[in-house]
């Protein structure tokens, strides 16, 4: 059976932010036919299109996480089960290999059914248990071969992608995959996928994907809008080096940024932008902590999108906050709530506008190749750590990672101890030393494994009320900006600037006194773990 590289693209039925209850009518389909048209090198692969189901199974994801697949497809009569073995490459880039398949001609499935599996596959069948269906789609796949760069790439269109669990979910997937013989290397083949899939967002709106539909259907969420994916730590398991501590941290934080971007494009939930800006924050962090690695293409082609996107992300979720925290505060601080329920109608226009505005450009090309350079950028900086090129100075890996996490921990404590009295500081001196904690804080979670025990819990703690102290004086600093542009009367500023000042004041404070609780990170020389 043959190994493959995968990298998978879902044209997304992009949506209004409509009510729940309003029906989710697409904007766009994908057709077999305007990728024939618009792509004419494809070559259509012979019985290539049809109806399909598949169902996965699995037990308690004991499989999926040990990285096997159960797959059983159905085509009009036939049924057939296949076994794969899948793992991660580099995010966007996902290894199967197909380790064995049978004709099925009956419903149930056995352990007897797997016997000229390999054992590896069979001793994690056996300690999993009996055996559930985990997950079903159905669609209609169109499939051809597509000639590029050298590299026989197939290239798959299921269309209308459905899952029982999932009744509202309406996506088309694209797969694209290339076959990976045993003695050729890897990196060729992934660059072709990733110029395929540019050259895909010119025709279609396809977006980049980590997961594909089947398991994101075994988690009940095929769309990707159903629930935020919140940042989970960072497993520096095996890295050694600086560039091998990057490669993991961009995996992890590649995780939250594209378990989001469906979210932030087609639902009403708030949390994906949240998320999504916390993502996009955590990057530009890593690569501040990792500037030894900011490359051309890093700073001429990836840096400038993730600014305007990020610039759109601060936007909408400042006006979240604004409405859903810092205005409804206000408001209540005041004898009369209900003289600020103009301002709040207009405060809420100015939010949706904003969402509107960030959900536009999640829907569009510029993003699209953007997610798909930032992929593209960490499996170029993968292949250079698995094999680097003595060489080249760029493809150095740098300092260890325990000479390097130390260094810029001590950094920015350094700057944060440094901080003058907040409360005798002007506002943007204030908000300074805000940005700093924030780098402090992502640059311990980031190195966490590699840090003592006190400093993952304690200062920790410490660090992330201070943040969040912090930033409330900065949200109600925010308000104010907000509110001068706004149609409030005199009464209505007034207060809101004495209110706050106020805040400010006390945030100030606060912020002082946990300052002189922080206590100095320390970075061990232990073995790094989760």
């Amino acid at each position: 059976m043959i190994r493959r590289l995968e990298l998978v693209l879902d044209v997304m039925h992009i949506v209004s932010h409509a009510p729940a209850t309003a029906s989710r009518a697409p904007h766009s389909r994908a057709s077999a036919a305007a990728l024939r048209a618009a792509l004419p090198s494809l070559a259509v692969q012979a019985e290539s299109a049809g109806s399909f189901a598949t169902v996965s199974f699995d037990r308690d994801g004991a499989l999926a996480k040990a990285g096997w697949r159960i797959a059983v497809e159905t085509r009009a009569t036939a049924r057939c089960v296949i076994v794969s073995s899948r793992r991660t490459l580099t995010p966007g880039i996902v290894v199967v290999e197909p380790i064995f398949s049978a004709h099925l001609e009956t419903k149930g499935l056995d352990d007897a059914l797997f016997e000229a599996a390999p054992d590896a596959f069979r001793e994690v069948l056996a300690a999993a248990g009996p055996l559930e269906p985990s997950a079903s789609v159905a669609a209609v796949r169109t499939a051809w071969v597509w000639p590029h760069d050298g590299a026989q790439v197939e290239l798959h269109l299921d269309a209308d992608v459905r899952a029982p669990r999932d009744e509202m979910a309406r996506l088309d997937e694209v797969q694209l995959s290339v076959p990976w013989p045993e003695d050729a290397q890897a990196w060729p083949l992934v660059d072709a996928l990733f110029a395929c899939a540019h050259e895909l967002v010119d025709v279609l709106p396809v977006f980049a994907r980590v997961t594909d539909a089947l398991e994101r259907a075994a988690q009940g969420d095929l769309a990707g809008d159903a629930q935020a994916a919140h940042a989970v730590p960072v497993d520096l398991r095996g890295a050694s080096s600086a560039q091998q501590a990057l490669v993991a941290i961009g995996a992890n934080i590649s995780a939250q940024w594209f378990g989001n971007d469906a979210g932030v494009r087609d639902s009403a939930n708030t949390e994906f932008i949240h998320q999504m800006r916390v993502s996009q924050r955590r990057l530009r962090t890593a690569m501040r902590i990792f500037s030894r690695w900011q490359d051309a293409a890093w700073r001429e082609r990836i840096a400038p999108d993730l600014k305007w996107i990020g610039a759109l992300l601060g936007e909408a979720r400042d006006r979240d906050v604004f409405v859903e925290s810092t205005l409804p505060a206000l408001a209540c601080a005041d004898d009369d709530a209900a003289r600020w329920q103009a301002v709040r109608d207009e405060a809420e226009a100015g939010r949706l506008a904003a969402r509107a505005r960030v959900s536009e450009a999640l829907a569009s090309p510029r993003y699209a190749h953007a997610a798909l350079a930032w992929l593209h950028w960490l499996a170029k900086l993968a292949q250079r750590t698995d094999a680097p090129d003595e060489s080249s100075e760029s493809d150095d890996a740098g300092p260890s990672l325990h000479r390097h996490a130390k260094k810029r921990v001590r950094r920015y404590y350094e700057r944060l101890a440094q901080a003058q009295k907040l409360t005798t500081i002007d506002e943007a001196s204030r908000h300074r030393v805000r940005i700093n904690a924030k780098y402090l804080r992502y640059t311990l979670e980031f190195f966490a494994p590699v840090t003592s025990r006190r400093t993952r819990t304690q200062t920790a703690r410490t660090l992330a009320r201070l943040q969040s102290v912090l930033g409330d004086g900065n949200d109600a600093a925010v308000a104010l900006r907000f509110l001068e542009h706004m149609d409030a009367g005199p009464y209505q500023l007034g207060f809101a600037r004495g209110w706050c000042e106020a805040v400010k004041r006390y945030t100030a404070k606060e912020g002082e006194r946990l300052l002189r609780e922080l206590r100095a990170p320390k970075v061990g020389r232990g073995t790094p773990s989760l």
